[in-house]
């Protein structure tokens, strides 16, 4: 590097050109630079650096300056201290979003955002400057004045500047949304990046990508959502359009990440204004959609249980995969009464195999039960609160589709074992349509597995009563010692519909007493 560092002191910008070239070349993807910690050499070249972009004479060397310190810029080592207010300005001017005006070349004003964006990224006293000086209020300006020959690079690089300055520096949010107003330029830039009839895929991909970060940067705008004026009501509902546009698109590059991205948009906005997710049809229109359900163009609704069939069947951490299209879907659900019945139709439709248990197969409904006894807390409870609002949080139908065993968790929850039913404010359309096979069937399903069995002898046919007494004694010691050495705690079922540990097994026969007492003076009324 002593030789590097010699050369940048040289005044021939040739010479200096060449060797920054070089620089880059060989170290494009450098990550850390520690041959730097010796002998001052970072401070050094970095001051060098800095000269150069100070001095006009230097003007065509400027692009190669700036590729320079991005690829250094990696490293973190003291880049706190290397990063003066003064440097940053500089770097601000070349991405000509100073307040003075500049007249610097395209490749420059790239550089110089790229720089900006990592700069951001791995300097903690950047991400709270950049916050004093002009680069954020002349980027919003800027964007308000993009139109179909801005430059994609441009747009991508000017709003990642905003998606790293709203996820590092928290306090940015405000500044950017309530007194800049960016959210308005980013939703009408989002919303005209795929009106360009006949995109080439080379331009559907950049739109994409644009798209991506300006969906990343509204996440970060928008995470809390305390806005309940019918202001931002107007504007998360013209949202939620274009979020509705952009998950029915079609064939395009990266398809899997916007939609993620506009997943995760979806979590965070109000439920009541989700109207236009879905969209009211005419009769033209039901001869070329196929995912129309009582005139309503349920597409995007599709597209959101096609990402989730395809999440489940990915590798990786299912939680992390899951939770959002999950929360998204769950929250449609309970707002709008045909998104409802239409997500039943797809994941519960009417049963036609009893002969397996509910987790057994490769449809939607039998992986969504698999995961109703999932390791993770938070993802079993969130399949398992989809799917009773999927059955209007009816107990019973909750049972008929996922078997007892596998909802009993969200039951002891929820206050609901013992078939304890909620009251709800569901219509009360009843939605059943008992196949045959079920109807045939249905007295010999096991309420447990969800699934028919072959009827079984009775093990207690041709005892006497006093064999039945010795096994049922039998059966008494050894659960009681199975509870003493603490490898299974009996419960009986509390008032409140919960599980409530026993002190001694005996206790379970006097809740069988009193349960059966309730049972007939229910069945008497």
């Amino acid at each position: 590097m002593e030789k590097f560092i010699n050369d940048l002191q040289c005044q021939d910008t040739v010479q200096v050109s060449k060797t920054l070239e070089e620089f880059c070349k060989a170290h494009a993807s450098t990550m850390q630079f520690s041959i730097l910690n010796k002998n001052n050499s970072r401070s050094e070249m970095w001051k060098l650096l800095f000269e150069k972009l100070s001095d006009e004479k230097s003007i065509s060397i400027y692009e190669k300056c700036l590729e320079t310190l991005r690829i250094l810029s990696r490293d973190k080592t003291d880049l706190d201290n290397l990063i003066t207010d003064e440097r940053l300005n500089i770097v601000i001017s070349k991405a000509n979003l100073s307040s003075s005006v500049t007249n610097y070349s395209n490749n420059v004003i790239l550089e110089a955002l790229k720089l900006i964006c990592n700069l951001i990224y791995n300097s903690t006293s950047v991400q709270i400057q950049i916050l004093k000086t002009s680069c954020l209020s002349n980027l919003v300006k800027r964007l308000s004045t993009y139109n179909a020959s801005t430059p994609h690079d441009l747009k991508l690089f000017d709003i990642r500047i905003l998606f790293l300055v709203t996820a590092f520096n928290t306090t940015s949010r405000n500044l950017l949304k309530y007194e800049l107003m960016v959210d308005d330029h980013l939703i009408n830039i989002l919303e005209n990046l795929f009106n360009k009839k006949d995109q080439n895929e080379q331009e559907k991909k950049e739109s994409v990508a644009v798209a991506c970060e300006i969906l990343k940067t509204l996440f970060n705008l928008y995470t809390t959502c305390d806005d309940s004026t019918n202001e931002y009501q107007q504007k998360y509902k013209k949202l939620v359009d274009i979020l509705y546009n952009l998950l029915i698109e079609k064939n395009y590059h990266g398809k899997d990440e916007l939609q993620n991205h506009v997943i995760n948009l979806l979590v965070i906005i109000p439920s009541d204004c989700y109207g236009p997710i879905t969209k009211a049809v005419t009769s033209v229109d039901n001869n070329t959609n196929d995912e129309i359900y009582n005139n309503m163009d349920m597409s995007a609704i599709s597209e959101l249980l096609k990402f989730l069939e395809q999440k489940l069947n990915d590798q990786g951490s299912l939680s992390e995969n899951l939770l959002p299209v999950l929360t998204a879907l769950l929250k449609i659900c309970c707002h709008d009464r045909l998104v409802r019945k239409y997500c039943r139709q797809k994941v519960l439709p009417p049963l036609t195999d009893v002969m397996k248990r509910p987790e057994e197969g490769t449809n939607l409904k039998a992986k969504l039960c698999k995961l109703l006894v999932s390791p993770s807390m938070e993802l079993k409870n969130l399949v398992a609160e989809f799917l009773f609002v999927l059955c209007k949080e009816n107990v019973s139908r909750m049972i008929k589709y996922t078997g007892y065993g596998n909802a009993a968790g969200m039951f002891a929850n929820k206050g609901l074992l013992g078939c304890k039913q909620p009251e709800t404010n569901y219509s009360s359309d009843s939605e059943e349509s008992d196949t045959e096979e079920y109807t045939k069937y249905k007295d010999d399903i096991n309420p447990v597995t969800g699934c028919y069995e072959e009827p079984k002898p009775n093990p207690l046919e041709g005892m006497s009563e006093e064999q039945k007494e010795y096994e049922a004694m039998k059966l008494v010691n050894l659960v009681n010692q199975l509870t003493n050495d603490g490898i299974v705690r009996p419960c009986t079922i509390d008032k409140d519909g919960k599980p409530k540990p026993i002190n001694h097994v005996l206790e379970l026969q006097e809740n069988l007493q009193h349960q059966l007492q309730t049972n007939q003076e229910s069945d008497s009324d």
